[in-house]
Formats: C-alpha cells, structure tokens, sequence
C-alpha cells in the first residue's frame, strides 16, 4: 500500500532526472557522429551577437568616424577574412581632418591605399597588436570593441590594434576548424609582416579564450619553423589547457555544463574526449614554445570571478611553462620544490589579486591573476593594456 501510495512521486522523481539525463547523452552521442554539429557547439560561430548591427559600421560600435577600417585578408584556401584595422586614438586626433576628407565609407577593397594604412605603415614607431578573439560571436561583440580601446589606451599614437574574425565567423567566408583557424591566424600574421611591413618585435598576440589558443598555436608554430618568427610578447587572457580538459569545467554561459556531468566517470569521459574534432592542447603547445624561442615575454592573465573557465586552467598552463623553462624531465607532474618556488614567486596585490613573475635566460613568464574581470570584461581592464605595454617594453631590455 505504502509503495503505491509513493508510485507517483517515484514517476515523477524518475521523470525529472531520466528525460533530462537522456537528451544530454542524446545530444552528446550525435555530437560524435556529426563532426559539423560539434564544430557548431565548439566555436558557436553562428551565434554571431550583432545581428541587429553592421560590422562594416564600426562607428556603432563606439569607434569615431574613420578610425576602424574594415576590409577583407585572403587566405591561401580561398577564405575571406573579415578584418578591422583600429587606428590608436593619439594618431586618430592628429590626422582627424585627412582621415574625415577620405572618400571611402565602410568595406573598402583595398586598404594599402587608404590613410589609415599609410598611417601604421610608415610610421616607424607604429606598434601592432594581434587581436585573436573569444568563441561565439564577432569581433564587434560584448567587451571586444572596449579591449581594442583598452589595449592601444598605454600608446595611443603608436599603438594599432588588427583584428578579424576567423573562418565561419562574422562576414568571413568558410567554416571552422582547428586548422583551417591556424591557417587564419599565420595568414593574419603574415600580412602585419609583408604586407604592413611591421616587423615581429613591433607585434604583440593578444589572446582571449578561444582566442588564447589560436595565439598559443600561431607562436608556437612560426617559432619552430626555420628562420624563426619570434615577437615582442604573448598575452592570453582567460584561457585553458586544452578542449578535453576544458569541456570537463566550461559552462557555457557560466551555468550550462559541457562534459562536467560524465568528467567524473573517467572510462565515459574518456571516450567523449577521444572523439573531440578539435583539440587545442594549449599545454603542449605552450610548452613547445617556450623550449624552442630564441627569446619570450608571456603572460596569462586570469579572473578568479571567471565562471565560464575556471583560473586553475591559467595556474596549471603557468607551472608547466615554468617546469619547461627549467629543463625538468617529469611530465607526470611538477615537483614540490619547484610549486614551493613558484608561490614564493607570487606577489599579492589585496583586492588587485596577485602576479607572478619568472625570470629566465629567454624572457619573462607571468601569471597575473585577478579577483573581478570574470569571462570577458577582464579584457577591457588596465591589466590587458599593461601587460601589452610590457611585451613592447622587453624588446628594449
């Protein structure tokens, strides 16, 4: 009698975690046999976030009349780059009248001919930072357009901010992949050096989330290849160890889990991430780079109020940058002394968070954690034009 008395409450039980549980795996299962979809639900790169704004407008998006120049960068496959030059406002205000009696509004077809072009071109104190943004959305989307204006903000006469949307994203033709993003990524690169004329120490990669990991790959592979590519630094803000270990912790949206529900079952959570079309494994990537440049400036910035990925990702990026950097064998794992060094290393900074710094015989490594910026407005934050100032500024020393 007790048992049916309590059958409808077990229905009701069994229906409000079964149904849930069943289109989870549901929706994770067609995932492995559609590696489209799970492009899709990696880069979330139809979730473009502007829709109701043009991109070829990017005075809507707070920029002054002329300042951003969009135009497109081809690809040796074929794809269109959707790209934004940010002229820094220093430059902007003594050029405003020229810049305002230019022809031109919006798209233009062949920036090499324009001022703002000429602008960054000849000047031979001009600064260039490659913007490498977050998945989802554009270039134009959320804090994106306040970090451009965050990061030239240090030297706003020399410093000039590229970026672009990658391959499916934004007005930018082909779809995404992990190595078609790459190949975006050297081809943005590519024309800042040869096109531009910038040379790599003028340059600084920027890096956020996803963006973190295209940085992280660009340096890692033109610093191996032959001559190599090095430039003045690498900052990526809010970034990861790799896709199998992010998935066990992403939220998206800071609620919504990926893998964390089957993270903790290791057979199940080991097939999902063998199946995984892209990987992005930003540890063995970073830790190629710092054995193979001739020389570095890095730094991870983190929040620790980021529920989208978790700081620990950055810390565990840091020790294993460092644990390369000092030559030790032992890829299980970092032993206590050299954790004992490191957090000996870390200095405070109260509500500011903490910084960590490493001197080695190649550059600088640097771990700067914040306790407020969360996923994105860290981006916009005087810590990202800092550390950019920074990387300029270790050329020198």
């Amino acid at each position: 009698m007790a048992i049916y008395a309590l059958r409808p409450t077990l229905m009701a039980l069994g229906l409000t975690l079964g149904v849930p549980a069943v289109l989870y795996f549901g929706i994770l299962s067609t995932l492995l046999v559609a590696p489209s979809l799970q492009a899709h639900a990696i880069y979330l790169h139809k979730f473009t976030l502007t829709w109701i704004k043009d991109l070829d407008v990017p005075e809507q998006f707070g920029f002054a009349h002329h300042q951003v120049t969009p135009f497109y960068i081809p690809t040796s496959d074929g794809v269109k780059l959707h790209t934004w030059h940010v002229l820094p406002l220093g430059a902007y205000e003594a050029n405003q009248q020229a810049l305002l009696e230019q022809g031109h509004v919006g798209l233009v077809d062949h920036f090499e001919k324009t001022l703002n072009f000429r602008l960054l071109k000849e000047n031979a104190n001009a600064r260039l930072v490659l913007y490498f943004h977050g998945t989802s959305g554009t270039m134009a989307s959320g804090w994106r357009p306040d970090n451009y204006r965050a990061l030239y903000s240090v030297d706003p006469v020399n410093t000039h901010v590229l970026t672009f949307d990658y391959r499916g994203y934004g007005r930018s033709s082909g779809f995404p992949s992990e190595r078609g993003i790459i190949t975006d990524a050297l081809t943005v690169a590519d024309w800042a050096m040869n096109t531009a004329g910038i040379s790599p120490e003028r340059i600084v990669i920027f890096g956020q989330s996803l963006g973190s990991a295209v940085a992280i790959a660009l340096v890692s592979e033109l610093a191996q290849q032959q001559p190599s590519i090095e430039f003045a630094g690498l900052v990526v803000t809010a970034t990861f160890a790799d896709v199998a270990q992010l998935t066990a912790t992403y939220r998206i949206g800071g609620f919504i889990p990926v893998l964390s529900p089957v993270a903790k079952v290791k057979p199940l959570f080991n097939f999902f991430a063998q199946h995984l079309t892209s990987t992005w494994d930003n540890m063995h990537r970073l830790g190629e780079f710092v054995r193979t440049a001739r020389r570095f400036d890095i730094t991870l910035l983190h929040a620790e109020d980021d529920t989208d990925i978790p700081m620990e990702h950055s810390v565990k990026l840091y020790r294993e940058a460092v644990r390369i950097s000092e030559g030790l064998k032992d890829e299980a794992g970092i032993d206590g002394d050299l954790l004992d060094k490191i957090d000996e290393a870390k200095a405070p900074r109260g509500e500011g968070g903490s910084i960590t710094v490493w001197p080695t015989k190649k550059g600088k490594l640097r771990l700067e954690i914040l306790k407020y910026g969360v996923h994105d407005k860290i981006m916009s934050y005087p810590a990202a034009g800092l550390a950019i100032s920074r990387a300029f500024t270790s050329i020198q020393s």
